[in-house]
């Protein structure tokens, strides 16, 4: 701020005196003036900050409460050769792996009490994996390869609280980070279809299992995958039929619009995406964000063998958590599909081994032309 001066000559004293009272004043308003702007932008900071710590509370809750649910079908197992024990287990320590990750990416702006609460309860999913794993006789140690990335409980009360300019770089930059995973992309040396429009696309029964699959830029399309992935990638599709056996990770769908999806997973993630209808078995609560216009049903019963990988436990379907929407009451942006409007995937009879497609109880119609993975 620029120093007010005070002229103090004038003929005429009365006159002097004004002018000087005037200019007095002129100098206080001034510094409310700047000590108002800095009340304002001290409120604008702390809001900021509140609002992602906010964020990070509910982000961790959904993200804990999904490797919880995932522990539980763990501890059901009774050896390391029951059917999908290794690639649950896997999932278990991938989970953790990413709750390692939402900590140490907001560690610069959450407060001490709560960064600590988070890391305990990491840890205990680690000691508790840890525990599994040996009951269920995996003989392979397991070691984090990111704990580093997670500030250990000791050091954080060594560590000073951020001035509150850096809390809210620290806040905003975590908010961007977790807002950039709407655009979920398989890696690129991924298999799966891409760039296709007005295609029937097909990945047949008895491939692989063991790596992800993803379909992105997809236009008019119906897609039949009848052979499982360990994640299953969904970008960029519009007006697509999507028909998948169950995944055996995760499912993440982002930015489809106008689309039917088929989806069987361990967690389905639905990011920035609007008039999607989705018929789904999953182990654990559906998320959705940035979404509208959603429907849910259950998945639909599979002809034998490619009901091998559907979870004959709970069906969460319908128990799906909105981040735009943290209210008790329902949702505004996803709904159940009405009974009378669900259907089963068309033509998937014409794509299935001669000996499921007897027993698939679906519609018919004329087999089209099919690109094959």
């Amino acid at each position: 701020m620029a120093e007010s001066r005070l002229c103090l000559y004038e003929p005429d004293p009365d006159l002097m005196i004004k002018r000087a009272q005037g200019q007095e004043r002129a100098r206080q308003s001034e510094y409310a003036a700047e000590e108002r702007k800095a009340e304002y932008a001290g409120q604008a900071a702390e809001s900021g900050v509140s609002a992602a710590i906010t964020e990070f509370e509910l982000f961790f809750a959904v993200e804990l409460r999904a490797v919880q649910e995932t522990m539980s079908q763990v501890v059901t197992l009774s050896s390391s050769k029951d059917d999908g024990a290794l690639e649950l287990v896997d999932w278990w320590r991938e989970q953790n792996s990413m709750l390692h990750g939402h900590v140490s990416g907001a560690s610069d702006f959450l407060p001490v009490s709560l960064r600590e609460k988070a890391v305990r309860r990491i840890h205990e999913q680690e000691r508790w994996l840890h525990e599994q794993r040996e009951r269920l006789g995996f003989r392979k140690v397991f070691r984090f390869k990111d704990r580093s990335r997670v500030m250990p409980t000791s050091q954080f009360h060594k560590r000073a609280e951020s001035a509150p300019a850096d809390t809210v770089a620290a806040a905003t930059a975590w908010l961007a980070h977790v807002r950039r995973t709407d655009t979920f992309q398989a890696a690129a040396g991924a298999q799966g279809f891409r760039q296709r429009t007005g295609e029937t696309l097909v990945r047949p029964a008895g491939e692989p299992i063991d790596g992800d699959f993803a379909l992105e830029s997809l236009e008019r399309c119906e897609v039949y995958l009848l052979s499982s992935s360990r994640v299953l990638w969904i970008r960029g599709l519009d007006r697509c039929t999507v028909f998948a056996v169950p995944t055996r990770g995760a499912v993440y769908v982002t930015e489809c619009t106008d689309c039917t999806l088929y989806l069987g997973a361990r967690q389905l993630r639905i990011h920035t995406s609007k008039a999607v209808d989705s018929y789904i078995h999953t182990a654990s609560h559906p998320v959705i964000e940035h979404c509208s216009r959603l429907r849910f049903a259950p998945y639909p019963p599979l002809p034998p063998p490619l009901d091998a990988d559907l979870d004959a436990g709970a069906n969460m379907w319908s128990h799906v958590d909105d981040f735009d929407w943290l209210k008790q009451q329902q949702s505004p942006n996803w709904s159940v599909l009405p009974e009378g409007e669900r259907a089963p995937p068309t033509k998937l009879a014409e794509h299935l081994p001669a000996a499921a497609a007897a027993e698939a109880l679906v519609a018919t119609g004329e087999p089209g032309e099919a690109t094959v993975a």
